[in-house]
């Protein structure tokens, strides 16, 4: 008899990836969820654990107003959206709990997905996935399907997912020059990530803001951690720190292959601030309504909000509706939104419309959805989204075990890059939080040839030095 049950589960299993292959026929993006890759599902398994299918993707975006992420699947290449709620669980590749906003288009990600509500219920950078950063140096030859880099070889084909600030593209628009990131399983690279131009942006004074927000232009935003390091295409920004009405803003400067020390102690304050946003609705007489965290508001009023990230929405009939998170970081700013009619039988007008919103505001700097094409709110400030930038050896499953209060300072060689189990930590001197287990840390110098060592800490909470002998020089 139980036997049976697990026939007809697999018989559902089944049935929703045939689905979801005869959607894939069509158009390049598709909203059904795959479950290809299934797991054999043991029978002692509670019945609620076998409702559920996975799938091994590359994660895309995340759109947090919608709760929905997008992933790419690797056996046919092509993008499809999956819901979360409340229950979905998060985790990093080492099973600490995670949130969307914390990964990165190109990670190898596992899935799990309700068989019959077809919501996501968790989704892991996956334990078996490896990634190498900031690789300079390669050949790929398509046609052969191999990516070499150094003394290794990966393989690849058509479906291999390569992303460039954050969007999807194609393997051919990878030129010389061109530094990676890559990610895969085993022998098989499943992305590659163009990171060219991106600096690391490394937050000090973090400890006064965590569970709050730090948004770097108009698209880079991320929630307060411990310790941060942002990986920032170079350029001028306004770098916005909220939590809890503290805050403020930091102009900030990111130059290509260099690492910017910021620290917001200093932005921490001691009254709560507020900031008046001053709106401009076009056209006039559309007669919209606004509400902001759900609350309504005078648009034609100033509102003074406390320091902090919204929800704002934007409704007039006969017009499409705007949805966005709105960043208040500033004593005064302006908000401009342009409402764009709404066509019922035109679903190609409405995409049309939808990408010639924008607002020139420059004041404001705005939170934008990770995956919004063009900005409907808009601050001014260009910037593409977060990508990857580092030198990042193989990950090991086993790497974390107990995780410690203590210290793990490295102050040799100098001026030396620091990746922890292929993490960028900072330039030596420097320290990070301790954790116990076995790790790996590796060296790299611009020039030097890099240096890996393997080392294993215990679970005091005492701090630890480590030295390390001089990089050679290539």
């Amino acid at each position: 008899m139980q036997h049976k049950g697990i026939f007809i589960i697999e018989i559902i299993i089944l049935n929703i990836l045939t689905v979801f292959l005869l959607a894939g026929c069509g158009e390049n993006e598709v909203t059904a969820p795959p479950v290809s890759d299934q797991r054999e599902v043991p029978a002692a398994q509670d019945i609620s654990d076998r409702q559920r299918a996975g799938d091994t993707a590359v994660f895309v975006s995340c759109d947090a107003d919608e709760k929905t992420v997008r992933l790419v699947n690797k056996e046919n290449g092509r993008i499809y959206e999956v819901s979360y709620n409340e229950l979905t669980e998060f985790y990093d590749k080492y099973g600490k709990v995670s949130v969307p906003e914390l990964f990165n288009a190109g990670d190898v990600v596992d899935v799990e997905i309700s068989v019959n509500s077809r919501m996501m219920t968790k989704l892991q950078v996956s334990p078996s996935s490896f990634i190498r950063r900031n690789i300079d140096k390669y050949s790929i030859n398509v046609n052969r399907g191999i990516f070499s880099s150094g003394e290794v070889n990966y393989r690849i084909n058509e479906n291999t997912a390569v992303f460039k600030g954050g969007k999807k593209i194609k393997a051919t628009d990878i030129v010389e020059g061109d530094t990676l990131t890559v990610s895969g399983i085993d022998t098989s690279l499943y992305s590659i990530v163009i990171t060219s131009g991106d600096g690391h942006v490394n937050i000090s004074g973090t400890e006064y803001f965590i569970g709050g927000w730090v948004q770097i232009g108009k698209d880079i935003i991320k929630p307060v951690t411990e310790e941060m390091i942002i990986d920032v295409p170079e350029g001028e920004y306004d770098m916005v720190v909220t939590y809890n009405g503290r805050g403020g803003t930091k102009h900030i400067s990111v130059e290509r292959g260099r690492e910017l020390k910021v620290d917001i102690s200093d932005l921490k304050g001691e009254l709560i601030k507020y900031g008046i946003l001053v709106f401009t609705i076009k056209p006039a007489d559309a007669e919209p309504s606004l509400r902001i965290n759900g609350e309504e508001y005078d648009y034609l009023e100033p509102v003074e909000l406390e320091y902090g990230i919204y929800k704002l929405e934007v409704e007039a009939e006969g017009y499409i509706p705007i949805k966005e998170r709105l960043s208040v970081g500033q004593e005064m700013s302006n908000v401009q939104i342009e409402l764009m009619k709404a066509e019922d039988d035109e679903e190609e007008e409405k995409e049309e419309a939808s990408e010639k919103k924008t607002a020139p505001s420059s004041n404001l700097p705005t939170v934008m959805k990770p995956d919004t094409k063009t900005p409907q709110v808009s601050s001014g400030q260009a910037a593409s989204s977060s990508s990857s930038y580092a030198d990042e050896e193989e990950g090991n499953e086993d790497t974390i075990s107990t995780t410690v209060k203590g210290k793990l300072f490295i102050d040799a060689p100098d001026a030396a890059e620091v990746y922890y189990d292929g993490s960028y930590k900072g330039v030596v001197p420097c320290s990070f939080a301790k954790t116990s287990g076995t790790h790996v840390i590796t060296l790299r110098r611009d020039g030097y040839k890099t240096k890996t060592y393997t080392i294993t800490l215990d679970d005091s909470l005492e701090n630890e030095t480590y030295s390390f002998s001089a990089l050679v020089s290539e």
